[in-house]
């Protein structure tokens, strides 16, 4: 779930839910509203500096689109790009990407290969790049990558792959792998986010949370998040900071509550018994939380304390 710098809106999208489609909420007057983009089979979400957020529109390999938006407005495409086939063009100025990553990934089909691509949208261009290493190591009908991470201040992106503890560093530059993170061994599916305020990538892997330093990727400190009984595992869901970064909170769809961590020890601090199964959140300042359930994308909210 993302959240704009002044705390008023939050954009969310579970694909199973929404489809095609944006969930948002005026933190204000506690107003959902659900904005159809198009007829995607799932859209994923990616955080941009200011006002402003990305939008992939995945449709099976059919073509990808990526739209620019800006939270006042989510509903509103500021750029867009296609690509179909070999067809690849971009709508809207330069000032429309303003603030956005640069690279996305998405499954392609093209008349002389099907694969997933990064797409890179730089200085009015689209280019696509497929992934050498993505190869018959990895389970394919298991194993789909799931999203890139750019490296701040370096020509860099991690490349998460489903169920695998390994993201990998990609030059897109050289277009080869560059070499591999190590997180919790858990087999999940990673999110990475670099922190603002801190030089700190942060991963969430299955059931764990996993702190890494950018500059020789080692881990700094790494967490248990979500117990489960013997031989088994439970996953946790998203974590999110709020906007000055004091707090981390963490869903946890199997305990119905959302933890509040300290960033500097990943040690809990607070609590919000939102109920039911917590997937996706948000925390404003104030620490409030606002989570959408596991299945249904209903609704949750409490205070951690």
């Amino acid at each position: 779930m993302l959240a704009d710098p002044g705390e008023r809106t939050l954009v969310s999208s579970l694909g199973w839910v929404d489809g095609g489609a944006l969930w948002t909420l005026d933190t204000a007057a506690g107003a959902e509203r659900s904005l159809k983009l198009g007829d995607a089979k799932f859209l994923s979400l990616h955080a941009g500096t200011g006002d402003r957020f990305a939008v992939v529109h995945h449709f099976d390999g059919a073509r990808l689109e990526i739209t620019a938006h800006a939270f006042d407005r989510p509903e509103e495409a500021l750029a867009r790009c296609v690509v179909e086939g070999w067809e690849r063009r971009l709508e809207g100025g330069a000032e429309g990407w303003k603030g956005l990553p640069s690279h996305y990934v998405g499954y392609l089909r093209h008349p002389a290969w099907s694969a997933y691509a990064l797409v890179r949208i730089a200085e009015g261009d689209v280019s696509l790049q497929t992934f050498d290493w993505y190869d018959d190591r990895y389970d394919k009908g298991y194993q789909g990558i799931i999203g890139a991470t750019e490296v701040p201040g370096e020509d860099l992106v991690i490349v998460s792959v489903q169920r695998d503890s390994r993201p990998v560093l990609h030059d897109p530059v050289a277009g080869r792998k560059a070499g591999e993170l190590a997180l919790a061994g858990r087999h999940g599916n990673p999110r990475l986010l670099f922190r603002r305020m801190a030089r700190e990538l942060w991963a969430d892997d299955y059931d764990s949370l996993v702190v890494l330093e950018p500059s020789t990727w080692r881990v700094l400190r790494q967490a248990r998040i979500q117990d489960a009984a013997d031989r088994t595992q439970q996953f946790i869901g998203q974590f999110a900071f709020d906007a000055d970064e004091r707090v981390c909170a963490v869903a946890r769809p199997f305990s119905g509550d959302v933890l509040g961590l300290d960033p500097t020890t990943l040690a809990p601090v607070s609590r919000a018994e939102t109920g039911g199964q917590p997937l996706d959140v948000a925390v404003l300042r104030d620490g409030r939380v606002f989570a959408r359930e596991w299945k249904t994308g209903a609704l949750r909210t409490a205070t951690l304390r």
